[in-house]
């Protein structure tokens, strides 16, 4: 018989070993009710849709205090807008980019920036911490200082170490002079625009003089559109006046929009988009390969040749490398890749105006997310304007887009319009304002520096002209 060490065992020793065994399945017992307990108030206060693995990260956001709920985000956001539209009016470019007044406007700051130099600039900020209200820091006392060379403060403020109203006030001013998002703290973005040196601002207001001399013969013309590519935004400008402007959606780094100049001769309403081969070839055919349901929510049209029939999109193998010579088209409405209205601008570069169905970009301070073409957030006032010669108010415009119908209004005189590239200017108050170097064309400073949130990857990742 085989040698069984529980025979050798005591009584007293099995009663031993039984006491144990129930002591730990009583505490075990006891921490999966804790367990089970935590779940269930993690599951009554998470989101629905929530799934099993995300129970304790239910909002999938947490700051050191824990996670923050979708209405901590946007009662954050709306204090930011709120911060930001207090002070937004003062900043506003209130004369066009290229005018006498503009110049004007940018000597005044360069003589502001050499004196600055000449006085030793500003230091700067070490390490890369972000700094929040009601801090304390070494590092807050410098940026307020440099707020107070810049203008940003007033030559009279206190100086100190804490983060308090008038330092996030002076900030507020500091971000929407640089084109950044308005805060309430010093994040990445800001702290890089804050150590760039006083010599580099100088040489940046001095660099974009001759830009804007360049190209002074466009107001020549009684109207015309300008696009400043690095500020983001259109203009609309009638008898050398600058009649309103809108926020616009300019192309990435490797898809640069181009500095052209263009005649406007037809507003197109519930356009088709042709998509260009080379778009077609680097972002469509990878979409349908990795979704193919995609070609046909997004309602896109195959064919062999331009003029041909479409075909049916199932007989296509598209991951041969004949896939690249079809064509496409996509059809109109609010998912087409040119939104509702498009600005027919006959160029080389074949790049255009236009609406699109990607609005919540505009929220976004860096907007360098097309393939080269221009997306105009107030497309329809635009449209209005070209049209207004001809009749159309804003009213007319919405109602054309209200009946769903297509419709191609050619203007009776053609609009020249500009893309040029200016990152640095000033209002008639000669405030200076900075835009980053997106494209790399200034010698003073890099290119886009942007880590931008999964919304914003998602949707500037979208097959768009």
């Amino acid at each position: 018989m085989a040698f069984d060490p529980l025979l050798r065992r005591s009584p007293k020793s099995s009663r031993s070993k039984s006491s144990q065994s129930k002591f730990w399945r009583s505490k075990l017992s006891v921490a999966v009710g804790a367990i089970a307990l935590l779940s269930a108030a993690v599951a009554l206060v998470a989101p629905s849709s929530v799934s099993r693995a995300d129970q304790f990260n239910a909002y999938r956001v947490f700051t050191d205090s824990g996670p923050v709920s979708q209405e901590d985000k946007d009662r954050r956001r709306a204090s930011r807008d709120a911060l930001r539209d207090r002070f937004i009016s003062q900043y506003r470019m209130d004369v066009p980019f290229v005018s006498e007044a503009a110049v004007a406007g940018l000597q005044q700051a360069i003589m502001q920036y050499e004196r600055i130099v000449a006085s030793g600039g500003w230091q700067r900020v070490p390490g890369n911490t972000t700094l929040r209200p009601g801090d304390a820091s070494s590092e807050i006392a410098i940026i307020r200082k440099h707020l107070i060379i810049e203008g940003d403060l007033p030559p009279g403020s206190r100086m100190g170490s804490r983060f308090d109203d008038e330092f996030r006030d002076g900030l507020a001013r500091f971000q929407i002079r640089n084109g950044l998002r308005v805060s309430g703290f010093v994040d990445r973005r800001t702290l890089k625009a804050l150590n760039v040196t006083a010599p580099e601002r100088l040489r940046q207001l001095k660099t974009n003089v001759p830009r804007i001399k360049k190209h002074m013969r466009i107001n020549r013309a009684s109207r015309y559109v300008l696009v400043n590519v690095p500020a983001y935004t259109a203009q609309a400008v009638e008898k050398s006046r600058l009649v309103f402007d809108s926020p616009v959606i300019v192309g990435k780094p490797s898809r640069a929009s181009p500095q052209l100049t263009a005649r406007i001769i037809e507003v197109n309403f519930f356009p088709t988009w042709s998509v260009p081969d080379s778009i077609a070839r680097k972002d469509l055919i990878p979409a349908i390969q990795k979704n193919p349901s995609y070609f046909d929510e997004q309602q896109f049209h195959v064919m062999r040749s331009w003029g041909s029939a479409p075909i049916d999109p199932a007989t296509v193998d598209w991951t041969s490398p004949k896939a690249v010579s079809y064509k496409f088209r996509q059809a109109p409405g609010p998912q087409n890749a040119l939104g509702l209205v498009r600005i027919n601008m006959p160029n080389k570069h074949s790049v255009y105006m236009h609406d699109t169905p990607l609005k919540r970009l505009f929220n976004q301070s860096l907007r360098a997310f097309s393939s080269g073409c221009v997306r105009v957030e107030k497309i329809y006032e635009l449209s209005a304007w070209l049209l207004g010669p001809q009749g159309w108010s804003q009213a007319k415009v919405e109602a054309q887009i209200a009946s769903g119908k297509r419709k191609n209004v050619k203007l009776r005189h053609s609009v020249p319009v500009h893309f040029v590239y200016i990152t640095a200017f000033a209002n008639s108050s000669g405030v200076a304002q900075f835009r980053p170097d997106i494209y790399g064309r200034d010698a003073t400073q890099g290119g886009l520096d942007d880590r931008r949130d999964a919304l914003v990857v998602s949707e500037s990742r979208a097959v768009t002209p």
